[in-house]
């Protein structure tokens, strides 16, 4: 099987969660990993655990995100692996805030990926290649109910990751769509419905970091829950929203 390793590493939102456990796993793997977030304090103790460097961030601002990308080529040289994994979930402030709530998740969640992907792409295509990871959801595959920010913004992502696929693949840039179920995170606490099948932010890095090892675009887990969408997304709509709705019904009664 040809599988990649990766020696320099760059994580967005990688002081906790999904990105702090990917920290942990690339270090112990020899990698020198280096780790943005907006929590200083939580980076800097990520820092001393894998021996690596820190760049507190804020995916929202653009210009912040191509002056971190700049600094951290110079510090460590060109990457061979970038995980833009800063994301958020924010409950809705009163029960019709729909549009507030979806800007502030796209803001995020999808155009935080998108600074960063515009700063990362040129210097990666000039340094030959490498390999670049967008942390979606699965979520983002069919319309779930009171998930309609998240959700949106994360299907939004999986769209975005498609259409440039090919492109990237042309300039030897192997872009990696990552659809994680239920992780134990602070992200989940947003969250008001059952989450099945909840994995650990360690069991759920090393799924990652086996998939981004192997060709294919995109890691989708556990399985037990993608599939289930997966067959769901195939259906027609209006039995999709059905099924669905039907499926609250019967949670909101337990």
């Amino acid at each position: 099987m040809n599988e990649k390793r990766f020696q320099r590493v760059w994580i967005t939102g990688g002081s906790s969660g999904i990105g702090r456990a990917l920290a942990l796993h690339y270090a112990r793997e020899g990698a020198y990993v280096l780790v943005s977030g907006r929590n200083a304090e939580r980076l800097d103790e990520v820092a001393r655990a894998t021996g690596g460097a820190t760049y507190p961030l804020d995916v929202t601002d653009a210009e912040a995100v191509k002056r971190t990308v700049a600094a951290v080529w110079e510090d460590a040289g060109p990457l061979d692996l970038a995980v833009l994994n800063a994301g958020a979930a924010f409950k809705r402030e009163g029960r019709d805030d729909t549009a507030v709530n979806l800007k502030r998740h796209l803001d995020v969640n999808l155009m935080g990926v998108a600074h960063a992907l515009d700063a990362l792409r040129p210097r990666m295509r000039e340094a030959g290649g490498g390999t670049i990871a967008l942390v979606g959801s699965l979520a983002g595959y069919v319309g779930l109910p009171r998930t309609s920010g998240y959700g949106t913004s994360k299907a939004a992502l999986g769209y975005y990751a498609e259409a440039l696929w090919a492109e990237l693949q042309r300039e030897n840039i192997d872009l990696k769509l990552i659809s994680p179920g239920f992780v134990k995170t602070p992200i989940i606490a947003a969250n008001e419905f059952p989450m099945p099948f909840m994995l650990e932010p360690e069991e759920a890095a090393r799924i990652i970091a086996r998939g981004l090892e192997r060709p294919g675009f995109e890691v989708a887990f556990p399985r037990r829950l993608a599939w289930p969408l997966r067959l769901l997304r195939v259906l027609p709509a209006s039995w999709r929203v059905r099924l669905v709705a039907a499926a609250e019904r019967r949670a909101r009664r337990r």
